[in-house]
């Protein structure tokens, strides 16, 4: 499902609310570029709901850009920051948003598919 990032937001808030307390995993892929030859990424939401025991995936693509969920699911912190370090992502309210395996200098985002390696 193609959303903007308040529209993936606020599924994801209302998924938390219906027992998905848990975000196992949060993975992008690079499907840039799409038809209008502009950035376009799928970001897929792992969720568990340990009362009913079931997991479910939830997922969206976006821009460059889209909202952090870490101030519904704690866990997202370092996985939004993963992803912006490596695909460029940016996540809108994001509590600290560097950096997390890369020096701050490095220059571009090397699992983009437009990261041309030197």
């Amino acid at each position: 499902m193609k959303t903007t990032g308040m529209e993936a937001f606020e599924a994801l808030s209302g998924l938390k609310k219906n027992g998905f307390i848990a975000l196992v995993s949060l993975t992008a892929e690079d499907l840039s570029p799409n038809a209008d030859g502009e950035n376009e990424f799928k970001l897929i939401y792992t969720l568990y709901n340990p009362v009913n025991r079931e997991f479910k995936e939830f997922e969206t693509t976006v821009n460059d850009i889209t909202y952090s969920v870490s101030s519904l699911y704690k866990s997202a912190n370092y996985d939004e920051r993963e992803i912006y370090d490596l695909f460029g992502i940016k996540f809108k309210n994001h509590p600290n948003l560097k950096r997390i395996f890369l020096d701050e200098n490095f220059k571009g985002h090397p699992l983009k598919n437009s990261f041309k390696n030197r």
